[in-house]
Protein backbone atom coordinates (compact mmCIF):
# COMPACT_ATOMS: atom_id res chain seq x y z
CA UNK A 1 0.00 0.00 0.00
CA UNK A 2 2.54 2.44 0.94
CA UNK A 3 6.23 2.69 0.90
CA UNK A 4 8.74 4.98 2.59
CA UNK A 5 11.07 6.31 0.56
CA UNK A 6 14.25 4.18 0.42
CA UNK A 7 16.83 7.05 -0.55
CA UNK A 8 16.23 8.63 3.11
CA UNK A 9 18.59 6.19 5.12
CA UNK A 10 18.04 3.58 7.77
CA UNK A 11 17.52 6.26 10.69
CA UNK A 12 14.27 6.91 11.48
CA UNK A 13 14.40 10.93 11.08
CA UNK A 14 12.60 12.67 8.28
CA UNK A 15 10.68 9.86 7.14
CA UNK A 16 8.01 10.30 4.14
CA UNK A 17 6.43 8.36 2.03
CA UNK A 18 7.65 7.75 -1.53
CA UNK A 19 6.22 10.96 -3.45
CA UNK A 20 3.40 9.54 -5.34
CA UNK A 21 -0.33 9.65 -4.86
CA UNK A 22 -1.98 9.51 -1.43
CA UNK A 23 -2.01 5.55 -0.62
CA UNK A 24 -4.51 6.38 2.77
CA UNK A 25 -6.89 7.98 0.08
CA UNK A 26 -9.94 7.39 1.70
CA UNK A 27 -8.83 5.10 4.51
CA UNK A 28 -10.32 5.70 7.80
CA UNK A 29 -8.57 5.15 11.03
CA UNK A 30 -10.40 5.23 14.56
CA UNK A 31 -9.96 8.18 17.14
CA UNK A 32 -8.25 6.85 20.21
CA UNK A 33 -10.53 8.81 22.42
CA UNK A 34 -14.19 7.93 20.87
CA UNK A 35 -13.99 5.55 17.93
CA UNK A 36 -15.02 8.18 15.11
CA UNK A 37 -13.70 7.00 11.33
CA UNK A 38 -10.99 9.68 10.94
CA UNK A 39 -9.89 10.44 7.28
CA UNK A 40 -5.93 9.63 6.95
CA UNK A 41 -4.62 12.80 5.60
CA UNK A 42 -0.87 13.55 4.35
CA UNK A 43 0.82 16.79 6.30
CA UNK A 44 3.36 18.91 4.31
CA UNK A 45 6.00 16.78 4.77
CA UNK A 46 3.97 13.63 3.80
CA UNK A 47 3.51 11.61 6.58
CA UNK A 48 0.19 10.67 7.79
CA UNK A 49 -1.92 11.76 10.45
CA UNK A 50 -5.70 12.21 11.34
CA UNK A 51 -7.29 14.86 12.99
CA UNK A 52 -10.73 14.52 15.26
CA UNK A 53 -12.89 17.52 15.85
CA UNK A 54 -14.57 15.90 18.13
CA UNK A 55 -11.91 15.33 21.17
CA UNK A 56 -9.41 17.92 19.79
CA UNK A 57 -6.95 15.57 18.97
CA UNK A 58 -4.20 15.11 16.37
CA UNK A 59 -2.04 11.88 15.47
CA UNK A 60 1.08 11.62 13.49
CA UNK A 61 2.31 8.44 12.53
CA UNK A 62 5.86 8.84 12.37
CA UNK A 63 9.05 6.73 11.89
CA UNK A 64 9.40 3.76 9.19
CA UNK A 65 7.41 1.05 11.65
CA UNK A 66 4.55 3.55 12.22
CA UNK A 67 3.78 4.19 8.99
CA UNK A 68 4.39 0.72 7.70
CA UNK A 69 2.12 -0.63 10.97
CA UNK A 70 -0.45 1.63 10.10
CA UNK A 71 -0.80 0.43 6.31
CA UNK A 72 -0.86 -3.43 7.31
CA UNK A 73 -3.51 -2.55 10.19
CA UNK A 74 -5.62 0.07 7.07
CA UNK A 75 -4.87 -2.85 4.49
CA UNK A 76 -5.92 -5.77 6.84
CA UNK A 77 -8.89 -3.77 7.92
CA UNK A 78 -8.61 -4.80 11.79
CA UNK A 79 -9.61 -1.23 13.07
CA UNK A 80 -13.00 -0.82 12.08
CA UNK A 81 -13.96 3.15 12.65
CA UNK A 82 -17.74 3.98 14.09
CA UNK A 83 -19.44 6.52 11.84
CA UNK A 84 -22.29 7.15 13.54
CA UNK A 85 -22.89 7.69 17.69
CA UNK A 86 -24.89 4.66 18.20
CA UNK A 87 -22.35 2.21 16.83
CA UNK A 88 -18.96 3.66 18.29
CA UNK A 89 -19.44 1.92 21.72
CA UNK A 90 -20.17 -1.27 19.48
CA UNK A 91 -17.14 -0.76 17.42
CA UNK A 92 -14.68 0.17 20.10
CA UNK A 93 -15.36 -2.98 21.34
CA UNK A 94 -15.10 -4.80 18.29
CA UNK A 95 -11.76 -3.04 17.44
CA UNK A 96 -10.56 -4.11 20.56
CA UNK A 97 -11.74 -7.70 19.97
CA UNK A 98 -9.39 -7.73 17.07
CA UNK A 99 -6.48 -6.49 18.93
CA UNK A 100 -6.75 -8.79 21.58
CA UNK A 101 -7.03 -11.86 18.92
CA UNK A 102 -3.82 -10.60 17.45
CA UNK A 103 -2.14 -10.28 20.30
CA UNK A 104 -2.60 -13.35 21.24
CA UNK A 105 -1.29 -15.17 18.07
CA UNK A 106 1.73 -13.11 18.30
CA UNK A 107 2.33 -14.01 22.25
CA UNK A 108 1.69 -17.98 21.22
CA UNK A 109 4.04 -18.22 17.93
CA UNK A 110 6.63 -16.36 20.90
CA UNK A 111 5.57 -19.34 23.02
CA UNK A 112 7.43 -22.81 22.87
CA UNK A 113 6.38 -26.30 21.72
CA UNK A 114 8.22 -28.10 23.97
CA UNK A 115 10.16 -26.04 26.02
CA UNK A 116 7.05 -23.70 27.61
CA UNK A 117 8.20 -20.48 29.70
CA UNK A 118 5.47 -20.22 32.17
CA UNK A 119 5.13 -16.49 32.70
CA UNK A 120 4.31 -16.10 28.78
CA UNK A 121 1.54 -18.73 29.53
CA UNK A 122 0.51 -16.54 32.16
CA UNK A 123 0.52 -13.54 30.07
CA UNK A 124 -1.66 -15.24 27.20
CA UNK A 125 -4.50 -16.13 30.09
CA UNK A 126 -4.30 -12.76 30.72
CA UNK A 127 -4.89 -11.76 27.32
CA UNK A 128 -7.51 -14.51 26.58
CA UNK A 129 -9.19 -13.28 30.29
CA UNK A 130 -9.43 -9.94 28.91
CA UNK A 131 -10.77 -10.90 25.25
CA UNK A 132 -13.70 -12.73 27.43
CA UNK A 133 -14.38 -10.04 29.41
CA UNK A 134 -14.55 -7.67 26.58
CA UNK A 135 -16.92 -10.18 24.51
CA UNK A 136 -18.92 -11.00 27.19
CA UNK A 137 -19.43 -6.94 27.09
CA UNK A 138 -20.35 -6.84 23.34
CA UNK A 139 -23.00 -9.43 23.86
CA UNK A 140 -24.22 -7.59 26.79
CA UNK A 141 -24.74 -4.72 24.70
CA UNK A 142 -26.22 -6.53 21.92
CA UNK A 143 -28.68 -7.56 24.13
CA UNK A 144 -30.23 -11.18 23.48
CA UNK A 145 -30.50 -12.30 20.26
CA UNK A 146 -33.38 -12.79 18.04
CA UNK A 147 -33.73 -16.41 18.16
CA UNK A 148 -33.37 -16.20 22.31
CA UNK A 149 -36.07 -13.45 22.33
CA UNK A 150 -38.67 -15.37 20.16
CA UNK A 151 -38.53 -18.22 22.76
Amino acid sequence: MSEVDPGLGTTNVNVTLAPRDNPFSGKRFPCCLCGVGLEIRLSRRQKPYTQCLLCGIQTFFRGKKGIQRLSEIVKSELLMAGRGSRTESALILYTRIQQLRAQKEELEVQQGFIIRDADLDGVIRVVDNELARVQGELAQMAGPSQEESGK
